[in-house]
């Protein structure tokens, strides 16, 4: 039995892309460091032990490795099926946290479980990026298959439920997804406009119904005497303070000021702290992580390969230029953790999941398949 564990255990680090796998955990044991460093003083102004963050944030990540090296080790043709069947299960979970799930702040994206508050909605991200990519795919492979109607209509049972938690972003991040999908399949000219005039118009009737949206893009819009930007000129000030190098501020700087300093804002902590250099290294980790995928994935013969990797890809960048460019005040405010560094234990399993759906179907065997 170990001689054959041993066997299956070398063909995968064989197949594996080591940049990636190194890259990854690069960032996250800079997470781990960031959050035993960083989070005591939090966790101090919110009442809690001073450890408490860092304590929890070093309990997940063994699991989210676990996540992330068992996804890497599937096939692609188990990932397209499960990703159907996980689609379903985390819509249900959606669906339940609007009716059993604690709101927080206006929002109800949580659920208990065992005592640990689950956030269903973060899941669904990559796996309907793995569905929208099988739909894609099979309409590529059977021209009568209506893959790109059944696409959008998998993406639209999900928006009413996101924005009934409410959660904004993370619909913006899913239709987006689908939109940068449709671009990098070769959808037509005139399908791609239309999908861009009605994502322009859904924006624009989320800002007439939904008053905390329009009210953040106000104020990043309009600023005057009474518009509230203590947070974020906080972070700007983070970043001022921490020059190329960073200052220990002894708990005195942004974290021990803005309540959202471990999981939204971390950016800013790590800039004041550490300074641009360490800045520019988490941005340099994850450009090395996004480039190498996409290297990997355009030598790819499956369109289902490619156009999954590419959505999740998609993600998360656009997660970490939406919270890097929150904490520097280039775009409204939006509450999004920074993948694997920010405190929070649904955003460090569901990037787990998203990277080892990226490290299967990077390997060796799996691209060199056509279909699922």
């Amino acid at each position: 039995m170990s001689v054959r564990f041993s066997k299956i255990l070398r063909k995968w680090f064989l197949s594996i892309d080591r940049i990636l796998l190194v890259s990854i955990f690069a960032l996250i044991s800079l997470g781990a460091w960031i959050s035993v460093a960083l989070t005591p003083s939090v966790a101090i102004k919110l009442g809690f032990a001073p450890f408490h963050f860092a304590k929890l944030h070093l309990l997940i990540i063994p699991v989210a490795i676990l996540i992330m090296l068992v996804t890497s080790a599937l096939q692609a043709r188990y990932i397209g099926k499960l990703a159907v069947v996980g689609y379903f299960i985390c819509l249900a979970l959606v669906i339940c946290t609007l009716f059993l799930g604690a709101e927080i702040k206006g929002a109800r994206r949580w659920l208990s479980v065992f005592g640990f508050s689950l956030q269903p909605s973060e899941f669904l991200k990559p796996i309907s990026a793995v569905v929208s990519a099988w739909l894609i795919s099979e309409q590529y492979r059977d021209r009568h298959f209506p893959g790109i109607l059944l696409s959008v209509a998998v993406i639209s049972l999900i928006i009413p439920f996101l924005l009934f938690q409410p959660d904004v972003g993370m619909t913006v991040i899913i239709v987006g997804t689908l939109f940068a999908q449709f671009f990098i399949s070769g959808l037509s000219i005139s399908m791609i406009v239309a999908v861009m005039a009605s994502l322009a118009s859904a924006m624009f009737g989320l800002y007439l119904t939904l008053p905390h949206f329009a009210d953040r893009i106000d104020k990043f819009f309009i600023k005057n005497e009474d518009t509230d930007v203590y947070q974020i000129q906080k972070s700007i000030d983070a970043f001022k303070h921490g020059g190329m190098f960073g200052k220990n501020s002894i708990g005195s700087g942004i974290r021990a000021i803005v309540p959202d300093s471990h999981s939204d804002f971390v950016f800013s902590i790590i800039g004041e702290e550490y300074g641009f250099v360490m800045c520019l290294i988490i941005v340099v980790l994850f450009a090395t992580f996004i480039t190498r995928a996409m290297v990997k994935v355009i030598k790819s013969a499956s369109i289902f390969t490619f156009t999954a990797v590419f959505g999740i890809l998609f993600q998360i960048a656009s997660q970490v230029v939406i919270n890097i460019c929150t904490t520097l005040n280039l775009i409204p405010t939006k509450g999004m953790t920074l993948p694997f560094i920010s405190y929070g234990g649904s955003s460090m399993l569901s990037s787990a999941v998203s990277v080892g759906i990226i490290l299967a179907l990077t390997k060796k065997t799996n691209l060199q398949q056509d279909s699922l």
